[in-house]
């Protein structure tokens, strides 16, 4: 049973500083033109569990919430030692978020976006009864699927149809949560472009992604659970990005515990990475431009998917006040464009050094941190934390048989329209 709590915040807006109460749904605030994103700003001044609470809310204090749940999971970091004997680094820290019942990491989507999950879902208002609606390109939805099927939220979960395969859960999933795909070729931004057409209408409300202050809050955990077993702030965080959401967060999350002094260390310095050829945010910061490169997927990504698919997003976050760019200029970041054989290579040198597998998308950090390590762009005795993002499936696979989710309908993007009008005609939720 999920457990109520007051919130202990507010939140503000990075573009004009006003202050605004939280009604669990507020994404932006409506004053500013163009919108920015919102922080959060909590009364407690360090992060703790609320009660005896485990899994992400035994950082219950520095989330947004209004609810808990139990069983949820959390981020699990360890000291390497032979990964980071192999690239001559001292103080190498590997938050891993996956199935890895070895080092009491139990994620069961084997996904970090199951900390979004539970975050959002532990924001929404109290008798919360519409529809939320989530836009992915495979990961989120799992996650989603997975929370909002176990908690009985009603969810609609728009994916590209490429992306199904990546919808597998230990059981079916309940039927408060309806799957779309969107066919012919589409991607990500494809998915969002619906799932924005949906929220138009009475009764269906945007998760809203990275604007999210939850799922920002929420990916934040991965850094409070490096910091606490390192002992202080780390001095360069690597992850691979595709919204890059979870590098806002990251940034966010640094900035909140210098501010507050309750670890040493820092400023942290952010490297992101993405798969080659589709890299938006990796062009658009090799010009230093806070103007996002445009990509035309349909040039070529359909026929030439990258090894890590998931990281492709046309639409990221990156020029928005408090996005990618504003994160990566606050930490004098690096962005990083890598190719598949590099990920690949990357993910046999972490299942052989760590023992365990890990899923594309962390292949990417893996290999960039490899390549700045090899041309002596991290020093030696840094404190470095490598966000593994996703990892464990073939160790799951040993203790679970899994089963894809079946999407309610395929459409065409010239169908929007009139799939929009059969959602309230049919009346599709219990």
């Amino acid at each position: 049973m999920t457990t109520r709590q007051i919130p202990r915040y507010t939140l503000r807006c990075r573009q004009c500083g006003k202050e605004l109460s939280d009604d669990g749904l507020v994404l932006t605030h409506a004053g500013c033109d163009p919108p920015a994103l919102l922080q959060t700003i909590y009364a407690a001044e360090k992060p703790e569990s609320i009660g005896d609470l485990t899994g992400i809310f035994r950082y219950g204090n520095w989330l947004p919430l209004r609810r808990t749940f139990p069983q949820s999971s959390a981020a699990v970091t360890y000291r390497s030692e032979k990964l980071a004997c192999r690239l001559g680094l001292d103080n190498l820290f590997i938050t891993f978020n996956g199935y890895w019942p070895e080092r009491n990491a139990f994620m069961r989507t084997c996904s970090f976006k199951e900390l979004e999950a539970y975050a959002v879902c532990a924001r929404l208002p109290d008798h919360f009864r519409d529809v939320l609606v989530i836009a992915s390109a495979g990961n989120t939805a799992r996650a989603f699927i997975h929370v909002c099927s176990a908690y009985r939220i009603r969810a609609l979960i728009v994916v590209p149809e490429w992306s199904l395969p990546m919808l597998w859960q230990e059981r079916e999933h309940n039927n408060c949560v309806r799957v779309v795909a969107v066919g012919g070729g589409s991607d990500y931004a494809d998915a969002i472009s619906l799932a924005e057409s949906i929220c138009g209408m009475d009764g269906f409300v945007a998760e809203g992604g990275a604007l999210n202050v939850a799922r920002r809050d929420g990916l934040g955990t991965t850094v409070l659970s490096c910091t606490t077993q390192a002992g202080r702030i780390p001095d360069e965080y690597f992850q691979a990005v595709g919204s890059g959401t979870g590098a806002i967060a990251a940034w966010e999350t640094s900035v909140r515990l210098s501010q507050n002094n309750v670890f040493s260390g820092g400023p942290m310095r952010l490297h992101v990475s993405q798969n080659l050829p589709f890299a938006p945010i990796y062009e658009s910061w090799a010009h230093r431009s806070r103007r996002l490169v445009s990509v035309d997927s349909s040039s070529g990504f359909a026929c030439a998917r990258p090894y890590a698919d998931v990281l492709f997003n046309r639409r990221p976050p990156y020029s928005i006040a408090g996005g990618v760019y504003d994160a990566l200029c606050a930490t004098n970041g690096h962005a990083y464009g890598i190719t598949s054989k590099e990920a690949i290579a990357a993910a046999y040198l972490f299942e052989e050094t760590e023992g365990i597998d890990i899923d594309p998308a962390a292949a990417v950090a893996v290999a960039c941190l490899v390549n700045c390590a090899a041309e002596g762009k991290v020093r030696r005795n840094a404190f470095v934390m490598l966000n593994i993002t996703g990892g464990g499936l073939n160790r799951l696979k040993q203790d679970a048989v899994l089963q894809t989710a079946k999407p309610l309908t395929v459409i065409d993007p010239s169908e929007f329209k009139n799939f929009c009008s059969s959602l309230v005609r049919d009346g599709l939720w219990p």
